[in-house]
């Protein structure tokens, strides 16, 4: 009868082990299937495109000094007008010219000793124009002639135009699209490689956007916006975490 009862336990403890034998490779596989659902596979997707500007800003000055100040005015007035009146002459309309207020500042005469005085050596009048155009082309060119003007005697001065793309926003919806089929295609030719396949995404994210010259390897961390050029790429990345059977 105790041999009976003891063979009874043996054969109860040996069911009891192989279960929990069963239950921890069960359980690790299971452990080890989510632990591959949540990390999955992480890969970038890249899409460029090259676009044109269709909208320039150019920003230049007239400068003058003059011992008096209402003959300063007057000057700078008179060399305003005269690049106004050239730029209409080119093709620019007075609606795409803005003046900004002019800019005064007096200069003091100086003692033997450098100390500033009250007396007063001269004033400094500067007046800002900025054209802004959907001609492009015509504003890059009035840059580079801006030594016309100067010609002329006046005080002009010129500054780089910047070139800008007006449907950009449509356009980064179109990218991102683009962008996410190539994360998934890199993910399935990785997971084809290893014998497994994609699934599901996990995750998704969208990285910035790096808008630089047509060959420029430039990139940004904050992203990018080059408007020295006319010819501009756009460049979109996301990252995607996918799962894998």
């Amino acid at each position: 009868m105790n041999q009976t009862i003891q063979i009874l336990g043996k054969g109860v403890a040996l069911i009891l082990l192989l279960a929990c034998v069963l239950s921890s490779i069960i359980l690790g596989r299971s452990l080890q299937q989510m632990r591959k659902d949540q990390e999955g596979i992480l890969v970038k997707g890249v899409a460029e495109m090259e676009i044109v500007s269709d909208l320039a800003m150019w920003t230049s000055s007239i400068s003058i000094r003059s011992l008096d100040l209402a003959q300063g005015y007057a000057l700078l007035g008179e060399q305003t007008q005269q690049a106004l009146d050239y730029l209409k002459d080119q093709g620019i309309e007075e609606t795409q010219i803005e003046l900004a207020t002019i800019s005064v500042s007096t200069s003091y005469k100086r003692d033997a000793r450098g100390a500033q005085t009250s007396e007063i050596d001269h004033y400094s009048l500067s007046q800002r124009i900025t054209v802004e155009s959907t001609d492009v082309a015509l504003i890059k060119q009035l840059s580079k002639d801006a030594s016309i003007l100067i010609s002329l005697g006046l005080g002009f001065a010129s500054y780089a135009p910047d070139f800008y793309f007006t449907g950009l926003e449509p356009l980064k919806l179109d990218l991102l699209e683009q962008a996410s089929a190539n994360a998934r295609l890199r993910a399935d030719r990785l997971a084809t490689s290893t014998g497994s396949r994609v699934k599901g995404i996990i995750s998704a994210s969208q990285g910035v956007f790096q808008i630089t010259g047509p060959h420029s390897t430039e990139t940004s961390g904050g992203g990018l916006y080059d408007t020295s050029t006319i010819d501009k790429k756009v460049r979109a990345v996301v990252t995607m975490n996918f799962k894998l059977d």
